[in-house]
């Protein structure tokens, strides 16, 4: 414990962090942090299942769990002889590949540390990304989806002197960056010659790809990953034979840490990877590679409720089916249910924190399909109002997340820090729940979503629930659109089903049907192709608030 302690207590020295040496030694204590690493399991399971598939990519190549460990060692191995030391950072802008965890416990494993990047992001947010980490190398694909990203990276290292390494994965030999390939060969069966990192040190820095727009660096340590991760394996009975489909990016933490750290690592069951989302090809995949868990954004179950698929596959072995991200239509967790049998389960989090709330098996639909659950054993919460009261059960107010699962702050962003966390490490959440009278918590909207339209407030949530049962309606979302003299209007922005469309007329009729208050209608339909989202399956609602602000009047 002397070394986790210190090695914390060398972090609460830092600006860009909330932590004190009493939380530290409030989160050591008994059901914290704990005393081992990411590295510490890969070993024990590589020791007691070597052979055992750890990742299946989507072309069905294997990398046994015996594999991992030898080629995360090799790679550490290849960092130190490139001159990588402990504390430098890594930039890492790689698909659902294999590669990716390869890359990732490898750098871990001498202490460099692993920064996410979006596979979609260029060279405005790299620039950003590798400049605030003055990060020493750059790990890529080659030509990925017609994007030449080793182009990409040359150029910022142009830009960025500190940036000195270009690392290619699955380039093809086209004579650019250092080949993955060929760094672990030259690793294989060397030691790093370097202690292990211990549960406090720096994991990896992930990058926020929301509303705000320079992305918060946010920081994990192995230590509150695991706390949260050993919480999720207990409640949902996680086990080694269990198979996860990977289907949202590995950059994000729904598929970081709930599917790999939890699902792979700490409950020790093999994932499977797929490189983007294609309904039809997810589906095969469950069917043949016998998938029990699968965790996705909303918009992939509303994919997966409509496919025809569905009855054609055989999709048994599925256990569970899990969402995170945003709320999901009630009508479709109903129809997935009808259809599959399985579980439903819900979590609700942040990039911040993993899931701090989430619903557990033994929940009935009724509490899956409308409440985000509870929170987790030793995560504290508050619900409070706008003068910073804690709200009354059935109120309405932001909700506040504080445990030893929480980022202990933003990488070299002070600022932030002090913005988004208080002092005795709150994180104010900036999302409107209603606290319910059972312990569960009902999601409402971020604050900034919320409709003021002369003084009555609306819930988009409540309207897009119903706007999803118009067969017309195939995605929809409801945002703020100005009004100069009741503040603000709501403004429906609709992708139609195929073959259909959808007027102004027909949403107001179809809420006028289900005795929905009149102040509550959109007073406006924009028709769109497709939702425009984040590279981690999140509608960018700031987007569409900022072309409704273009909007006026109450045409349709």
């Amino acid at each position: 414990m002397g070394d986790e302690r210190a090695e914390a207590l060398e972090l609460a020295r830092r600006e860009d962090t909330y932590l004190t040496e009493e939380l530290v030694d409030e989160f050591l204590g008994a059901g914290g942090w704990g005393p081992d690493s990411y590295l510490d399991l890969l070993a024990a399971r590589a020791s007691e299942r070597p052979e055992a598939p750890a990742i299946v990519d989507q072309n069905d190549a294997v990398v046994t769990w015996g594999e991992l460990r030898a080629r995360s060692e090799a790679f550490a191995v290849a960092l130190r002889d490139l001159g990588y030391r402990r504390g430098d950072c890594l930039g890492v802008q790689l698909p659902n590949w294999s590669e990716f965890c390869t890359v990732v416990l490898g750098a871990a494993r001498v202490g460099v540390r692993p920064c996410f990047i979006h596979v979609p992001y260029r060279a405005h947010e790299m620039e950003y990304i590798l400049g605030l980490t003055e990060a020493r190398g750059l790990v890529v694909p080659g030509v990925y989806r017609g994007f030449d990203h080793l182009g990409l990276a040359r150029d910022l290292q142009r830009r960025l002197p500190g940036l000195r390494d270009v690392i290619t994965v699955r380039a093809g030999g086209d004579g650019g960056g250092r080949d993955l390939g060929e760094l672990v060969e030259t690793g294989l069966g060397r030691s790093p010659e370097v202690e292990p990192p211990v549960a406090t040190d720096l994991f990896v820095l992930m990058f926020t790809s929301g509303t705000t727009s320079r992305p918060k660096g946010v920081m994990h340590l192995h230590a509150n990953l695991l706390n949260a991760c050993r919480k999720y394996v207990a409640d949902f009975g996680l086990e080694p034979d269990d198979r996860w489909l990977i289907v949202t990016p590995l950059t994000h933490l729904t598929a970081f840490g709930i599917s790999l750290l939890a699902g792979g690592m700490t409950a020790g069951s093999g994932v499977v990877l797929l490189e983007s989302w294609d309904v039809g090809r997810a589906l095969e995949l469950c069917e043949r590679h016998r998938i029990t868990h699968l965790v996705g954004a909303p918009p992939m179950l509303i994919d997966i409720a409509r496919s025809p698929d569905l009855e054609r596959r055989d999709l048994s072995s599925l256990r569970f089916l899990m969402y995170a991200g945003a709320p999901c239509p009630i009508e479709i967790l109903r129809r997935l249910h009808d259809r599959l049998g399985c579980a439903l389960a819900v979590f609700y989090g942040w990039t911040e924190g993993l899931a701090h709330t989430y619903s557990v098996p033994s929940d009935p639909l009724e509490v899956t399909s409308v409440t985000i659950g509870r929170t987790g054993p030793g995560r504290g919460w508050r619900v409070l109002d706008d003068r910073g009261r804690d709200v009354a059960p059935g109120e309405t107010g932001e909700f506040w997340g504080r445990g030893p699962n929480l980022s202990p702050g933003y990488y070299r962003q002070p600022q932030l820090v002090r913005e988004r966390f208080t002092s005795d490490g709150w994180f104010m959440s900036g999302d409107l729940v209603t606290r319910n009278p059972d312990g569960t918590f009902t999601f409402v909207a971020r604050k900034d979503d919320v409709i003021n339209r002369g003084g009555q407030k609306v819930d988009p949530r409540e309207v897009e629930e119903l706007l999803y049962q118009m067969p017309s309606v195939r995605d929809a979302v409801v945002v703020a659109m100005p009004d100069a003299r009741l503040g603000s209007r709501g403004c429906a922005f609709v992708v139609p089903a195929e073959g259909t469309t959808v007027t102004l007329a027909d949403v107001q009729a179809h809420l006028e049907r289900a005795g929905v208050a009149r102040y509550k209608w959109p007073e406006r339909v924009e028709i769109l192709e497709a939702l425009p989202m984040t590279p981690t399956g999140k509608v960018m609602r700031y987007e569409l608030r900022a072309r409704a602000e273009t909007l006026t009047g109450r045409a349709g």
